[in-house]
């Protein structure tokens, strides 16, 4: 190729590296006729026989048909599909529509079938290296895009190399290597070898014209005549220059077109509509136009079309769309009609739908009901996307406003649940102002309100008023609408529409599922909690709390919440890693980071900081691949606080900042905040505890459950500065919650809040008492927290050994929660006690453990209970080869040398 050595080069390099082990993907960007076709072809030349190569090209008709390119990807290998672990091989299975495959909400989780994918693809390469090229990217089906890059994100330990080719970014995530024009000396290289015989005047005129484009370059020297190749004729009869270089160019085809016979022109309309290259297809079409195969030859002879094995194929995209465009439309329609009405049978269903969509000039109720359910079969597939553009197009074509509405509606969950918040947000806006519906508006009030928590909106109101709605006619979509106007509503600050939804879900409670009662008993105890009343509020939320498993996500996620607001911190825990399990045994990877973002906070509140940098990993990972950025900011505030307490603070900074920025600053729900707090306390910044902990109280998000727990954090940095009267209205809260929540931590953290700011007299009393509850269990880090303060307060009273027993105690708690800067500020009050610090040096880690990374700990864990590396694979979303990839850089960071040597390690009582 041409002027293209340094993008070879890198594709070469991508391509070795994978037959290594180092797999990765690439989206080769740029203009129509730039060359990616051509540098596909090479990359497939160069992988020769050593790789496996399973290669497709996007088809503009087929973008709104479910999973289509990778259906076709996939042909190859369907043998492998049956040894899928069972939620992958169904989730595939389903999404080509050949099972049920349905998980929460209708059909298979589109990120489960990215990881069947994921699985395929490295079963495939375990014996020979793999090379997957998607061509045409731009019009690949938007399921089979998001299954692609799901997989292609996590191709580092894959022997697989992804190439895919596109004029648009459309695989977000995925590095891009973009194809600029070539160089003038290549141009005039690619001229020299293709039209030889131009003048020099002309040759610099092509050049001008074709910006460094060779296929521009290549066909405005083609569709000269000799007497314009010889300068002759002046000025060249090219496009204007005004004219974008893709218009110009398919304004040469076109012309190429209209010097054909009128009957090859139609011939290649009727290809260009139908565009699956099916020679069989276009001539049964072709027949009622009375025309056929023998009216190809012009367009062959041209060189615009090639057929061989019962395929015809366009020479260049552009050629296609140039033999659409020239048609009139009445011919167009005609075509779409003629192509219609060739398909038949049930596996033709959705192309016949889009063609009658083509062929439809005005509203038509019966094209309208063929699209509903082309979109229907679309939603039971997984492929959101394009049952979202078919509920649209039916939606056009509808005359009745209330049935435009409920297919609005369609249309609007559609796109929500393929992540186009956008096109949710405006098919709900269109189809409220088309009905009165309660139950109709209803939903559309969900995904207005999913689509503005996305955007940190508040959207309670909106909530409240369609749950009233419909609120005697379905009591239970009502009390899930107000469940979810609750949440909005508690990290809004909105203390009013938190009342009314605690007093709507109360009035429900007589004719909603039993399985509900919880949520409403949460909510109303949420309620009393803002208000400030945590006596009336926390027993409400310990009611909420179940003694078994939960399976519904709204009835668990509360139950997680309840326990979290309430202290209890092992019942959190308990509850936030039966949803994990929940998700992972469903192949739930959408709502898996929320269920690990409630297990992180959990562990983090609970002292077990490994554990939860492990489930706060994962959890970014999966939210960061499945576009989740609400959900991100949250886990940024989260993961900022775990940054606080291990010392990382240029890590603390960055994470509070995208979480607590802004307008984004109710997502992050306080911990952002927080964690800077808790991180200025430990660094001695006093002040800057006060003033950040006095504008969070006064905020949106003072009465949340982190801020809270930050009360004590905002007494202790007060009488640090020696004015304890600013902390006093912050002491009663905290006293107030910790004598209803009942938690023996919380009544040790409010007496040291007492000895803090008790006169120096009756401090130590305080001290005391604060120690006898802290060993009646509970929050290990808390614990440390008091000893370091009660050992500070004996060095200062000259009682160094008494003050040694607790700073060492200190000290050897933080240690072992990885705590470094507190473990350092109890080793420096121990060395102005006088006393030796003879613990391992911090920030050491004495525990092998403490070396892997979140992702190498989790399979390790689940590689000591004795599961295989498909098994763990299936369990974490990651394909085998990946998992024995992370063993293979673990080992030897835990000094052992096959998983046999696992099971004598202890990972203590926790599971991933």
């Amino acid at each position: 190729m041409i002027g293209r050595n340094a993008e070879i080069a890198f594709l070469q390099r991508m391509i070795a590296e994978a037959g290594s082990g180092r797999g990765g993907a690439v989206v080769v960007r740029g203009e129509a006729g730039i060359g990616k076709s051509a540098l596909l072809e090479e990359a497939a030349r160069t992988a020769g026989d050593d790789l496996l190569v399973l290669r497709i090209t996007g088809v503009e008709a087929e973008a709104e048909l479910p999973f289509a390119a990778l259906h076709l990807l996939l042909r190859p290998v369907r043998h492998l599909v049956p040894a899928l672990p069972a939620a992958q091989r169904e989730a595939l299975r389903g999404a080509f529509g050949e099972g049920e495959g349905e998980g929460e909400g209708g059909g298979p989780d589109r990120f489960l079938v990215g990881l069947a994918v994921l699985t395929l693809l490295a079963d495939l390469a375990a014996d020979r290296p793999l090379l997957c090229l998607v061509d045409d990217a731009q019009w690949v089906d938007r399921a089979s895009v998001d299954a692609l890059a799901f997989a292609a994100r996590r191709l580092g330990a894959e022997r697989i190399a992804m190439i895919l080719a596109a004029r648009e970014s459309s695989v977000p995530g995925i590095p891009e290597l973009e194809l600029a024009g070539l160089e003038r000396e290549d141009c005039e290289t690619l001229l020299a070898d293709a039209a030889a015989d131009l003048v020099p005047e002309v040759r610099d005129r092509l050049i001008e014209e074709a910006e460094g484009n060779p296929l521009a370059l290549l066909e405005f020297a083609g569709s000269l005549t000799p007497a314009q190749r010889a300068g002759q004729l002046s000025p060249l009869p090219l496009e204007p220059p005004r004219l974008p270089l893709a218009g110009r160019l398919e304004q040469s085809f076109r012309a190429a077109i209209r010097r054909l016979p009128e009957p090859a022109q139609l011939l290649l309309l009727i290809a260009a509509a139908e565009d699956s290259g099916s020679l069989e297809l276009v001539l049964k079409a072709a027949e009622g136009f009375g025309i056929g195969l023998p009216d190809l030859e012009p367009g062959e002879r041209a060189q615009l079309v090639q057929v061989s094995e019962g395929r015809l194929r366009f020479r260049h995209p552009l050629v296609k769309a140039a033999a659409y465009h020239e048609a009139p439309v009445a011919r167009r329609v005609a075509t779409h009609r003629a192509l219609a009405g060739a398909l038949d049978g049930h596996e033709h269903a959705d192309r016949r739908a889009w063609h009658l969509s083509a062929a439809a000039v005005g509203p038509d109720e019966e094209i309208s009901a063929v699209l509903a359910t082309a979109g229907e079969r679309a939603r039971r597939r997984g492929s959101h996307a394009s049952a979202a553009t078919a509920y649209e197009r039916a939606a056009q074509l509808t005359v009745d406003p209330r049935q435009r509405a409920r297919r609005l509606m369609a249309a609007a969950e559609a796109a929500l649940g393929a992540g186009q918040l956008a096109r949710a947000g405006a098919a709900a806006d269109r189809g409220r102002r088309l009905t009165g519906d309660a139950a109709v508006l209803a939903r559309l009030a969900a995904v207005r309100a999913a689509v503005d928590a996305e955007h940190g909106a508040p959207a309670a109101s909106t909530l409240i008023e369609a749950a009233s709605g419909i609120a005697r006619t379905a009591p239970d979509e009502a009390a899930s609408l107000l469940a979810t106007a609750a949440g909005d509503a508690w990290f809004a600050g909105d203390h009013d529409a938190l009342r009314q939804t605690a007093e709507l879900l109360e009035s429900l409670r007589p004719g909603i599922d039993p399985r509900l009662a919880p949520v409403a008993a949460a909510v109303r105890g949420m309620e009393r909690v803002a208000a400030g009343d945590p006596a009336a509020g926390l027993p409400l939320l310990r009611a909420a709390i179940p003694s078994g498993r939960v399976t519904d996500q709204v009835v668990g996620t509360y139950a997680v919440f309840s326990a979290l607001m309430t202290g209890d911190d092992d019942a959190a825990c308990e509850l936030a890693a039966a949803r994990v399990g929940t998700c992972r045994e469903q192949g739930l990877i959408g709502a898996l980071p929320h269920a690990l973002q409630l297990l992180t906070q959990a562990r983090i509140l609970r002292g077990r900081h490994a554990e939860a940098a492990e489930s706060g990993a994962e959890a970014w990972q999966i939210a960061h691949d499945t576009g989740q950025a609400g959900r991100l900011r949250h886990l940024h505030g989260i993961l900022a606080r775990l940054a606080a307490i291990q010392g990382e603070d240029d890590r603390c900074l960055r994470l509070a900042q995208q979480a607590e920025g802004a307008a984004q600053e109710r997502n992050g729900s306080g911990w952002g905040g927080c964690a800077l707090t808790l991180l200025d306390l430990v660094r001695a910044r006093y002040e800057a505890v006060a003033e950040r902990m006095a504008r969070v109280l006064a905020g949106p998000l003072g009465h949340t459950v982190i801020v809270t727990f930050a009360l004590p954090d905002h007494v202790e940095a007060c009488a640090r500065l020696g004015v304890p009267e600013r902390a006093a209205q912050a002491f009663t809260r905290f006293d107030a919650w910790a004598a209803a929540s009942g938690r023996p931590w919380a009544t040790a953290v409010a007496y040291r809040c007492r000895a803090l700011l008790a006169p120096r007299e009756e401090a130590e009393a305080q001290y005391m008492a604060a120690l006898d509850w802290h060993a009646r269990g509970g929050r290990v880090f808390e614990q440390a927290r008091t000893e370091l303060l009660y050992g500070e307060w004996l060095r200062r009273a000259r009682r160094r050994s008494d003050a040694g027993v607790q700073l060492r105690s200190a000290m050897s708690r933080f240690a072992a929660m990885s705590a470094v800067p507190w473990a350092e500020r109890a080793r420096a009050e121990l060395a102005a006690a006088g006393a030796r610090a003879d613990l391992p040096e911090l920030g050491v880690a004495p525990n092998p453990l403490d070396a892997l990374t979140p992702q190498e700990l989790q399979v390790v864990r689940l590689a000591a209970t004795g599961a295989t590396n498909r098994q763990i694979g299936a369990q974490l979303f990651l394909s085998p080869r990946t998992v024995g990839f992370h063993l293979y850089k673990a080992f030897p960071k835990l000094g052992v040398s096959s998983r046999a040597d696992l099971s004598g390690i202890d990972f203590g009582s926790a599971q991933p």
